[in-house]
């Protein structure tokens, strides 16, 4: 029981974490404000991290791997390479729109940089999977012979990174729909049938 109990504190701790460092940014957030919004006492945080750095590492680490775990199971090699890509862009689109967690990830991997032993850029993270979508598409065919894959990779990466540029106010599904529509002709050989285009909207 007190072992549920403490793994529910560090859960409550981490979300407000991450709804205050989305919100403040790093250097704008106080271990007391994240306290309170957990409502958690000062003592309980400093328990379970023992720095705002140790917590934003751990911030960091759980936006990446939730991210990562999603992407890799879109990616499923029984289905089209490029509509695979889409779907991932699309769900990196939704979460930035949705998830202070995913949000606050990137916020801090960018406020922050890079050190040893700091938590992963969710950036980096993102590119990996999207890249390895990219290159399947290459190895079956499907991308347009001439498109280079690290360039799809970034344009791949570029697309999911743009709501966090224009905020929430959009339609992103129309938004994300549009901008395929235009790509396409530039990724996919014009041999190849609609399956395997993206298809622009949320799973």
């Amino acid at each position: 029981m007190r072992q549920v109990r403490a793994e529910g504190t560090r859960n409550a701790l981490l979300l407000a974490a991450a709804q205050i460092f989305d919100r403040d940014g790093y250097e704008g957030t106080t271990l007391a404000t994240i306290s309170d919004r957990a409502a958690v006492s000062k003592g309980a945080l400093s328990f379970h991290f023992s720095s705002k750095s140790a917590l934003a590492d751990a911030v960091q680490y759980l936006s990446c791997e939730r991210s990562r775990s999603e992407l890799e199971a879109l990616d499923d090699p029984g289905a089209p390479a490029l509509r695979a890509l889409g779907d991932m862009v699309d769900r990196l689109v939704h979460r930035l729109a949705t998830d202070p967690l995913t949000r606050a990830g990137l916020r801090l991997a960018r406020e922050r940089g890079r050190a040893p032993g700091r938590s992963p850029d969710c950036r980096l993270v993102w590119r990996a999977a999207l890249r390895r979508a990219v290159l399947r598409a290459h190895d079956d065919n499907s991308l347009r012979p001439g498109a280079e894959p690290e360039s799809v990779a970034d344009l791949a990466l570029a697309l999911a990174l743009h709501q966090e540029a224009v905020g929430a106010d959009r339609d992103q599904d129309a938004w994300l729909s549009g901008v395929w529509e235009l790509v396409l002709p530039a990724l996919v050989p014009p041999t190849v049938p609609d399956s395997r285009a993206p298809t622009g909207s949320c799973p």
